[in-house]
């Protein structure tokens, strides 16, 4: 029997665009998946999430899946025409375990970072973070602070990568932690720093 959820994803890919390049639908039901290295995502999909509390910076039509993954969703999101586009999807979706937090934040406009940061939930305590948005280094820095004394799932997206996001601060920063890295096999676009989406499981 095809639940109300099956069917309103259904309906959704239906009318849902071409996907940019590189990014895939979910094998089991065609969801649009996050905009990460394919074998990343392979492995998220064994993973069991459903209890999971998760913090997405830098949302996009993959939010939806990480809501049907999860048990609570919140998303930062620095333009707001895009942020209203992903409350609209995971509405048609079906998904309402989740909230979009927002606001217009150019990237690199410094006096405006605190502005970003504000937009995180104070009484959440999550298990997950993404790290796929502005300010990506002091992202870093607010999730490390955040797990101390109950650890947690890091993940970044584009870690180290040419043309999008080399931080040897980040580099450092995260030093202390194993990284597990997924480069996306194929892809040509760059001089030696291949894109990748890599985690850390971060101790308490």
């Amino acid at each position: 029997m095809v639940s109300g959820i099956q069917r309103k994803i259904q309906a959704v890919i239906m009318n849902t665009s071409d996907l940019v390049e590189w990014q895939i639908r979910r094998p089991k039901n065609g969801m649009v998946m996050c905009w990460w290295t394919h074998p990343i995502l392979e492995l998220i999909e064994t993973w069991d999430w459903s209890g999971k509390i998760m913090l997405e910076t830098g949302g996009g039509r993959g939010t939806a899946w990480l809501r049907e993954r999860c048990k609570w969703v919140d998303t930062i999101e620095s333009d707001l025409e895009w942020a209203e586009q992903i409350r609209k999807d995971c509405s048609e979706y079906g998904f309402e375990n989740g909230r979009i937090f927002a606001a217009q934040l150019p990237d690199g406009v410094q006096d405006r970072k605190q502005e970003y940061f504000d937009l995180i939930p104070s009484d959440k305590q999550y298990d997950i973070i993404s790290v796929d948005g502005i300010w990506r280094y002091e992202m870093l820095q607010w999730a490390l602070d955040h797990f101390k004394g109950r650890g947690g799932l890091l993940i970044a997206d584009n870690w180290q990568q040419d043309y999008v996001w080399i931080s040897p601060p980040a580099e450092e920063l995260m030093k202390p932690y194993k990284i597990n890295k997924f480069i996306q096999p194929n892809h040509t676009n760059h001089e030696g720093r291949p894109w990748n989406t890599v985690y850390w499981e971060i101790p308490k």
